[in-house]
């Protein structure tokens, strides 16, 4: 059975396991050093594959450490963000949804990602940006999209979905 390819920066056919185990190699890199700790080299060696394969890979590290905060940040929100694609009432699918992300953001891994990424963001205001990108604004828009699809059907009443969302999160994460 042949495996599923995509293309890299370099034009080049990507094996997703080979891509898979650089993020695993850099995620222990990363959360260990830090960003401006870590080297290509490090994270070549955590992975277990070549600094040339690496680069096939990945341009630089800045590009490796978007890839690894999205991926990062999707593995953990899937469960939660998963109870919005149930059929069901609004109610009962944002009650686990709420449930489902709290857990989340309780648990371990989002902890030591956030800390990686205020400790560096002085230094490479880039990372505050990956993050973002792959956590928060991802997530508002996941949580804006269902609501937005629940108004369209009639059963929810709100004027801005993206602000709903955002409300709805930090109401999620408030005391």
């Amino acid at each position: 059975m042949m495996s599923e390819t995509l293309t890299t920066h370099a034009g080049t056919l990507e094996d997703p396991a080979k891509r898979a185990q650089i993020l695993e190699g850099a995620q222990s890199v990363f959360l260990a050093e830090g960003y401006e700790g870590a080297s290509m080299s490090l994270i070549a060696r955590a992975a277990g594959v070549s600094k040339g394969t690496l680069y096939v890979y990945f341009a630089n590290k800045e590009a490796l450490f978007a890839a690894f905060m999205e991926v990062a940040c999707r593995r953990s929100t899937a469960g939660a963000f998963e109870a919005l694609t149930v059929e069901g009432p609004a109610r009962e699918r944002l009650a686990a949804f709420g449930r489902l992300f709290l857990g989340f953001k309780l648990s371990p891994e989002p902890h030591a990602i956030e800390r990686l990424v205020i400790g560096e963001s002085s230094k490479f205001p880039e990372l505050g940006r990956a993050f973002y990108n792959a956590g928060p604004r991802h997530g508002v828009g996941l949580l804006s999209e269902f609501l937005r699809r629940r108004v369209e059907a009639g059963e929810l009443d709100i004027d801005d979905p993206t602000l709903a969302a955002e409300q709805f999160l930090g109401l999620c994460m408030a005391d």
